[in-house]
Formats: structure tokens, sequence, C-alpha cells
């Protein structure tokens, strides 16, 4: 489950954020149970009601015709109610499991994209974002490095593309890519948001070659599209997991909406490292 955190200061370029996301669980297991116990319940039910039926039938069968037949109506209808007062139990007993089960997996959206930190680290914050999105590079100006200087010991910070903006958003973002295949995503990235106003296929090339990348195979695969797919992909897995605008962000699989303060994403990763043990005022005093 994905708990939404919004704030309506910081719109998320022009596309509305509000979604029931709460419903959706991406790896399906405990939404396919409670809907196997919800299926099982009412079999339960369908059979006793029938059961019941053949019983009243089979009693006017052998009963003689001259007679008069008496049905405890009353007997009947309580028999009824306790099986379905039984079957609300249940299911409300299912419900309880689901939701006491259901613990946000801080790795379900980390697919195979660019990280930085630890692979195992306790917080796991997913960017969906968007190399045009004014309000992603509010993020990465002022929100981005603070948190990796002060709790990137603990921090997987994962990458992903949420594409969407304009017509160059999916080259830039496969160009990036292609960068990450040559072990350079993080330059091309830094280099991407401070120059947005200049995005082009050029661009692209000229990165690569201050970068020293081999610049015949950059080209090649940005010419080729090599990673358009996967950046397509990466926006289906944020608009399923809830994202509607960039940026997007999943900290340990709750999700929080827009280019938010340094101090909101301060106090969610302190929440998490708490509920991983975590003394994080004990190691800032023993660092001081």
């Amino acid at each position: 489950m994905y708990t939404r955190l919004e704030h309506n200061d910081h719109p998320t370029e022009g596309r509305d954020v509000s979604t029931k996301n709460n419903e959706v669980k991406l790896d399906g297991g405990t939404k396919d149970a409670g809907a196997s116990r919800a299926t099982l319940n009412y079999v339960l039910i369908a059979a006793v009601f029938l059961l019941i039926g053949i019983m009243i039938g089979n009693y006017l069968w052998n009963t003689d015709k001259d007679k008069s037949v008496h049905v405890d109506e009353a007997q009947l209808r309580s028999v009824m109610l306790s099986v379905l007062e039984e079957s609300d139990i249940a299911r409300a007993s299912d419900m309880a499991l689901v939701v006491e089960d259901e613990e946000p997996d801080r790795f379900a959206l980390v697919d195979d994209d660019p990280y930085l930190g630890e692979e195992d680290a306790p917080v796991v914050i997913v960017e969906f974002s968007d190399f045009f999105c004014s309000y992603c590079k509010r993020h990465f100006d002022q929100t981005f490095t603070p948190l990796l200087e002060n709790y990137g010991q603990h921090i997987r910070y994962v990458y992903r593309d949420f594409a969407r903006l304009t017509q160059e958003s999916t080259p830039a973002a496969a160009a990036a890519q292609c960068a990450f295949a040559q072990d350079k995503f993080w330059e091309f990235r830094e280099d991407f948001f401070n120059n947005q106003g200049s995005l082009n296929r050029d661009f692209y090339i000229q990165t690569a070659e201050a970068h020293e990348l081999d610049v015949a195979e950059f080209t090649a695969c940005i010419d080729e599209g090599r990673f358009v797919g996967e950046v397509e992909l990466d926006g289906f897995d944020g608009q399923i997991a809830g994202v509607r605008g960039t940026p997007g962000f999943f900290i340990n699989g709750q999700i929080l909406s827009g280019a938010q303060p340094y101090v909101i994403f301060e106090r969610m990763i302190r929440l998490e490292l708490e509920k991983a043990g975590v003394n994080f005022e004990n190691e800032a005093a023993a660092d001081g």
C-alpha cells in the first residue's frame, strides 16, 4: 500500500495529483488473497441457503398433504442471520489481517535504474522526474544535495523517468540512459537540469564529449532509440503506482508529490530511520 502526502502550494507542472492510490498494490498478493477469501464467504453463504432449502423441501415432500405444514419462520430467520453474521465477522477479520500485513516494500519501485547509496539502505527514495520539469529542477537545486549530505549514508536514491511534459522529454531521458550505460548518468542529470533550455541532440553529444564517453557508441545509442522503451516503462510504472505529475517521490513506499521543501523529506526520512532502529541523533552527536 502506498500512502499519499500532498502539498497544494507546489503544483506538479499543472497535472492533477489527486488519486486513491492506497487502493493500488503492485505485488498483487494481498489484494488477490482478500478477493479469494471474500469469494469463499459467498460460496459458504450460498451453500447454507441451499442446504436450508433442501431441508424444507424434503420436509414438505414427506409431510402428509392433508396435514397443515408449519415452518418456524423465527427459527429459520435466526439461522440465516447467524450465518450472515459469522460471514461478516470472518470478512472483517480477513480485512484486518490484510491491513496488518500491508507494510510498504521500499524496494518495490527501484527496478534497474540509476541509484546512489548503499543497495540495502534503510531508506529508499525513488524519484520520478522529467528533465524539462521546472519543479524537478527546484528539487535538484534546493533539496537533493543537502539530503545526500546529511542522510546519504542511510539512503538509496533512485532516479526513474516520467517523461511526459514535452516532445523532447523522452529523447532527453533516453540520452541520459545511454550515458548510464557508460556510467555517467549522474553527470548528465546535473548538466541536463542546469541547461533545460538547451536540451537537444547536439547538446547530448556535446555533453558526451565533455564527459569523455565513447561518443560513437553514445550517438548510435540515441539515434537508435535503444532506451526509449525503458523510459516509457518507467512512466507506466510511475502511473500505476500513483504518480500524476513531476516530480513524484516514493520514500520507503510512501508517495510524496511535488517539489516539497527539505524539511518534509527530512521528517519522513527520520521517521523511517526510527522504524528501522537507526538512532540518527546519536550518530550525529558521535560525528560531531
